[in-house]
C-alpha cells in the first residue's frame, strides 16, 4: 500500500447524487468523500452508483484525493461501483466484525483486476459507529492492508448507548481513545473530533468545529469528517500540518 504524500485533515462529505461539485473543490479539502450513504435520498442512489465513475472524472483534477463512502447496507454495489481509476479509497461505515472487512477487501481486489486498477491501491477507512465495533476495533484495523484509517461515527453509536442528560454520549471520551489507541497502535490514520452537545455534524457552527477538531487533535486524532464545506477552513487550521 503507497503511503499518502499529503496530510489528509479535512475529509468533505460531498453527495455523490450531486453532479456539480465545484462548490466543494474551491474550499480545499485533503479529502473529497463522495458519499453514497445518508447524504444521497433513497430514490437517488441507483443513480447516485451509476453516475459515480462520471463524477470521479469531473474531478479528477482536484488536490484533493478521492473517497467513496458506501452504505453499510448496500455496500457489496456501492464499493463495486466505488473500485475504479481516481478514486483513492472506500470509506466504510460500521464495521463490526473482521471478516466484514476481509469480505470487502476482497471484493475490492477482484473488482481492480476487472477493471484494470493498479493492484492493492485502494484503500479502506473504517468509521466505528457500534459498540461492537468498537470492542473489536484493533480486529477490525489489523483485518486487510488496505485499511490505513479508523475513525468515529456518531449515529449509531448515539442509539446504541444513548445520551446522558446534558446529550452528551455515553462513555465518548473512553470510546474516542481506545479508537486513538487501536489506530497508532497499528500504524493507521485516527480520525475524529470531540464534538459538544448541539454542534454535531453539519449544525456545527465554524467556532465549534474549530474547537472541536483542535479537541480531537489533543486527544491523537489527525484529521475528522466534516459534514459542510464551511467545516473544512477550521479544521484544517486546527490540524495544521498533522
Amino acid at each position: 500500500m503507497t503511503e499518502p504524500t499529503r496530510p489528509r485533515r479535512s475529509w468533505l462529505i460531498v453527495p455523490a447524487h450531486e453532479p456539480d461539485a465545484a462548490p466543494y473543490r474551491k474550499v480545499a479539502p485533503d479529502v473529497i468523500v463522495l458519499d453514497l450513504e445518508y447524504t444521497v435520498p433513497p430514490r437517488c442512489k441507483d443513480s447516485a452508483r451509476s453516475g459515480l465513475e462520471a463524477l470521479v472524472k469531473s474531478i479528477g483534477n482536484s488536490d484533493a484525493e478521492l473517497f467513496v463512502r458506501i452504505d453499510r447496507d448496500a455496500r457489496w454495489a456501492d464499493a463495486a461501483a466505488a473500485v475504479q481509476r481516481g478514486v483513492r479509497g472506500i470509506v466504510f461505515p460500521g464495521p463490526d466484525e473482521a471478516d466484514e472487512v476481509r469480505e470487502l477487501a476482497e471484493l475490492i481486489t477482484a473488482k481492480e483486476k476487472e477493471r484494470g486498477v493498479e493492484p492493492g491501491t485502494i484503500e479502506l477507512a473504517l468509521m466505528l459507529e457500534s459498540a461492537k465495533g468498537f470492542w473489536n476495533a484493533a480486529e477490525l484495523a489489523k483485518a486487510s492492508e488496505r485499511v490505513t484509517a479508523v475513525g468515529v461515527g456518531r449515529i449509531d453509536l448515539t442509539m446504541q448507548l444513548g445520551p446522558v442528560p446534558q446529550n452528551e454520549f455515553r462513555l465518548q471520551r473512553f470510546l474516542l481513545t481506545r479508537a486513538v489507541v487501536a489506530a497508532r497502535m497499528l500504524a493507521k490514520q485516527p480520525l475524529g473530533a470531540f464534538w459538544r452537545p448541539g454542534s454535531r455534524g453539519g449544525v456545527a457552527s465554524r467556532d465549534a468545529t474549530a474547537k472541536a477538531a483542535r479537541e480531537g487533535r489533543l486527544m491523537g486524532f489527525s484529521g475528522c469528517l466534516c459534514a459542510t464545506p464551511e467545516q473544512v477552513a477550521p479544521v484544517n487550521a486546527a490540524f495544521g500540518a498533522a
